[in-house]
């Protein structure tokens, strides 16, 4: 633990595992578990059982981890993983996937940011809506080269005619698109609120719950956005 992340482990003649969990920084006692995992997975004594106690820390962890309704999971090499819920990372994967066209690799990796983003400790819903802003930005102006910047007035300017176009022989769809793209308009108009510096000392985080709404709605915007460009092409 001191070699790996530069942190003290009590000592009184043992290694009182209990005292440094009970008084460590929350990154440090998830950073513990990846630890625990790689030394288990080194443990050459006796010879081969180090995969069989690195599977049953990761088992048990995994159990804690549920028992205790924690926001966060841990994967078969031992990473800890801030976790919302099921239907977020299905939304992630199906807008990662959206993104997969070599045309949209600067977008993709921008969006990629999330996940690094809300798997810090604490999570920065901050830097996770602003990561979800520039990818939806960058598409737009993909699609858009004459636009200067996603704003709510842009989206109206440019995007709106192409919805007419995409949808103007279901007049269904475009009544509905329509409204989706006014929600656009307003999320755009949201994001913006986190986009700039608040001009304080302390960091402005937002409400984790409220960061989690933003970057949902957002990954639904960006696919939309990669699905009426494809309709387009």
């Amino acid at each position: 633990m001191k070699r790996e992340l530069g942190v003290e482990v009590p000592f009184t003649g043992f290694y009182n595992w209990d005292r440094f969990l009970e008084r460590a920084e929350l990154r440090d006692v998830l950073d513990f578990i990846t630890v625990c995992a790689r030394f288990f997975k080194n443990y050459s004594f006796p010879p081969g059982r180090g995969e069989l106690f690195r599977t049953r820390w990761l088992t048990e962890v995994a159990r804690i981890f549920r028992e205790e309704e924690v926001q966060y999971s841990v994967d078969d090499r031992g990473g800890v993983h801030f976790l919302i819920d099921s239907e977020f990372e299905r939304s992630r994967a199906s807008t990662i996937a959206a993104l997969s066209n070599a045309r949209y690799a600067n977008v993709n990796a921008e969006y990629s940011r999330v996940e690094s983003a809300l798997g810090m400790v604490p999570p920065n819903g901050k830097d996770a809506i602003r990561s979800t802003f520039t990818a939806a930005e960058g598409l737009f102006r993909l699609i858009f080269p004459q636009a200067p910047r996603l704003t709510g007035s842009e989206v109206s300017k440019h995007l709106q005619p192409m919805v007419q176009r995409v949808y103007a022989n279901d007049r269904t769809a475009l009544g509905s698109a329509s409204k989706i793209l006014s929600s656009f308009q307003a999320w755009v108009d949201a994001a913006h609120f986190y986009r700039h510096e608040a001009g304080t000392e302390d960091v402005a985080q937002p409400p984790i719950g409220l960061a989690i709404l933003l970057v949902s709605q957002g990954a639904a915007a960006i696919r939309w956005l990669a699905e009426l460009d494809c309709l387009e092409s």
